[in-house]
């Protein structure tokens, strides 16, 4: 097993329902920056959710990993059951920012700090947990 693999078999055996998300404010970017970045994330997602699925298999549950397109946006969604996440990069005159949008944001737009973000996220949907933001090593 994948160490993300060891962390899903962990969560499913002792759930904490206290993930930290580590979130930084939107920065917006060049276009291309912002593209490679979104395409880095889905691809490292789609790694994440194959793992994952490989240990929910014997309950019989499975991430769905969604990709969107739409007028000036690219995003993709992470679903299990009730609980998902979307992760969106937008486009306007030259410049790109992505953000997170879960069931949770409130406040001020935020993105994922890095790619260990990405996989507390996809933890934080398998325990159906509430999805905590820290920024800056501070509740957000």
């Amino acid at each position: 097993m994948t160490e993300f693999m060891t962390r899903v078999a962990a969560e499913l055996a002792t759930p904490t329902h206290d993930i930290a998300l580590h979130v930084r404010a939107v920065e917006s970017r060049s276009t291309g920056h912002g593209a490679d970045r979104l395409v880095e994330l889905r691809s490292l997602g789609e790694q994440l959710v194959c793992e994952a699925n490989a240990v929910l298999a014997e309950s019989g549950r499975s991430i769905d990993l969604v990709d969107e397109t739409g007028s000036n946006q690219l995003a993709f969604t992470l679903r299990l059951g009730q609980c998902w996440a979307r992760i969106v990069t937008s486009f306007d005159k030259g410049v790109s920012w992505g953000h997170l949008v879960t069931p949770d944001s409130v406040g001020p737009d935020y993105e994922l700090a890095d790619e260990t973000a990405l996989g507390d996220l996809i933890l934080s949907l398998v325990t159906a947990g509430e999805i905590r933001f820290e920024l800056s090593g501070e509740p957000a």
